[in-house]
């Protein structure tokens, strides 16, 4: 199953809650997922869970309990006028009071995502839409996210009007705004994983910088050694210098701090006659 799979199928298993919102619920499902006839509404539902969910619905806000044939489910248009919605066209008008109460907000985006809302695999990227037939329940919707703090983006895709977010924050929100909190947890333990993995990834970046800053020093101070040995002046140096080149000709590999307690010497000190030895090579 997809992750959109899994949360609708947690949406599904919601409790029903009040009645408002059962017909704020079912009144997004006819709007986002049906087709409006002269005297029938046609409503598609691909998922079992969200077949069943509707039929619920319908019991429970209107008292229509018709068997129903998957995934078609047939009502009568009138249906629409007893929940305070109309469907005219490419146009929709709907009662402002079916959404007096945040929980029916809530609500009617669930059930507008269970008919017509798609959420990416977190794995891969963050963004969630929502499709809408005609611009008027696009706006609906944009409006009711922006309710509860969310600011989604618009786009038109082929006949369809999609409002979109797209980032970690924004897609666990509206989830949460829905009712799916187990998806939500899902995301938030994966970026959880995500930071920890990009912090090891910088972690072993900065370190393997430092290991190459660290062979390109030594390889310079290496050959700077080489060339006063190849003509002579090696064995000129003073004491401290010849010890320091002879310290890193046998131990090319170790770092600054390692040659340094190696060599008994601090680090700055170590770092100031390494330096002289190249200065002198290049002289």
């Amino acid at each position: 199953m997809s992750f959109s799979s899994d949360v609708k199928a947690e949406l599904c298993a919601l409790p029903l809650g009040r009645q408002c919102c059962v017909r704020a619920e079912l009144a997004a499902c006819l709007l986002f997922g049906g087709d409006a006839g002269d005297e029938v509404i046609v409503l598609r539902a691909e998922r079992d869970a969200v077949f069943k969910r509707v039929c619920v619905l319908l019991k429970k806000a209107l008292g229509i309990a018709e068997r129903q044939t998957a995934p078609e489910i047939r009502a009568p248009i009138s249906l629409l006028d007893e929940l305070g919605v109309s469907m005219d066209g490419g146009d929709a008008a709907i009662d402002e009071e079916l959404f007096a109460r945040d929980c029916c907000k809530r609500a009617f985006l669930r059930g507008a995502f269970l008919m017509a809302g798609t959420v990416s695999d977190p794995a891969k990227n963050y963004r969630i839409e929502l499709f809408a037939y005609n611009e008027t329940l696009a706006a609906l919707a944009s409006e009711m996210l922006g309710g509860f703090g969310l600011s989604p983006a618009s786009a038109v895709r082929k006949n369809y009007y999609v409002i979109y977010l797209e980032d970690h924050e924004s897609v666990c929100d509206s989830l949460t705004v829905m009712g799916a909190q187990r998806a939500m947890m899902a995301i938030a333990d994966m970026q959880v994983e995500k930071d920890v993995a990009n912090r090891e990834n910088r972690r072993g970046n900065c370190f393997a910088a430092n290991l190459d800053k660290t062979y390109a020093a030594s390889a310079r101070q290496c050959a700077a050694i080489d060339a006063l040995a190849a003509d002579g002046r090696l064995e000129a140096l003073p004491d401290d210098l010849k010890a320091v080149a002879y310290a890193r000709a046998e131990n090319p590999e170790l770092s600054l701090s390692e040659l340094a307690r190696l060599s008994g010497l601090g680090r700055s000190a170590l770092n100031r006659r390494l330096a002289k030895l190249v200065v002198l090579a290049e002289a």
